[in-house]
């Protein structure tokens, strides 16, 4: 099985129906892709999703769904982006930013519809997924599933977002030294590559300098400094999005590509959140 990201950097514009349905068909199915589910199961397709998160102000701007490279239907997981046109987190020199809903679903019957929160920082078109002890994500059941219930979790969504702005906040006030940058590039990569920092394991993998050098060099003005906010950025972006040289310690040197499942991308976001929102 292979995952596809699609559509994962697209400008800011909202996406229609036949727009999505070429990029995440899965998302337009009309039953459940597995004959063994649950009778309690109802099907909901994530058209109507859309379709409420929608009348709720929020709309598609991203689509990706996994790819399988068998004819089954069953590995259906698929993910939609929705961004609302009348809320911004204005950002110091144009450095603004936008509240994302991510929503992820399955037809396969297994799964329950997830919702994450996001910020778009849009000044280097990266998606940020905000997600930590405090930031958790919101589900629905396909059971009983209501736009009642839909509009719930998305004004509980939106009631958050001071509490996101304010991190975000006190990131941008914590200056790191040197030091504490090299640590944070380290640990990024050994979180892309499934690794956790800190454990046994990664006490093996010690990337050379001029790795760590690569991913704290900034590819825009608007991200030199020492503040945790910009050099988390500069991370996440080198991280996600790749186009850079690494190598162990010793070892021969490789080009790090981008992420290209988009499961992989959001479990990659949040954890690059909570390390760096670690050091707040």
């Amino acid at each position: 099985m292979s995952d596809v990201m699609l559509n994962f950097n697209a400008p800011q514009t909202y996406m229609t129906k036949e727009q999505l349905q070429e990029e995440c068909p899965l998302a337009f199915a009309t039953q459940a892709t597995n004959p063994k589910v649950s009778g309690k199961y109802l099907f909901v397709n994530t058209e109507t999703i859309i379709d409420d998160l929608d009348k709720l102000g929020w709309k598609p701007v991203q689509a990706a769904q996994r790819k399988s490279r068998s004819k089954s239907t069953i590995f259906s997981k698929h993910m939609i982006a929705f961004q609302n046109p009348d809320l911004k987190i204005k950002g110091k020199d144009g450095d603004d930013s936008f509240p994302r809903i991510i929503m992820t679903n399955s037809h396969d019957g297994m799964q329950a519809f997830k919702f994450s929160v996001g910020i778009f920082r849009l000044v280097c078109s990266n998606g940020l997924v905000v997600a930590d002890e405090q930031f958790s994500d919101f589900k629905i059941k396909h059971k009983g599933y209501t736009f009642d219930e839909l509009r719930g979790v998305v004004n509980q969504a939106v009631a958050d977002l001071p509490n996101k702005v304010e991190v975000l906040n006190q990131m941008k006030q914590r200056v790191l030294t040197q030091d504490e940058k090299n640590k944070l590039a380290l640990d990024a990569m050994l979180i892309r590559a499934n690794i956790t920092p800190g454990s046994k394991e990664a006490k093996k993998f010690n990337y050379d300098d001029e790795t760590i050098i690569d991913i704290l060099d900034p590819k825009r003005d608007e991200d030199k400094g020492d503040d945790l906010w910009r050099v988390f950025n500069v991370v996440q972006e080198k991280i996600t999005q790749g186009d850079f040289h690494a190598a162990l310690t010793g070892a021969k040197v490789r080009k790090v590509r981008k992420i290209k499942s988009f499961e992989k991308d959001l479990k990659v976001n949040k954890e690059l959140f909570k390390l760096a929102t670690a050091l707040v």
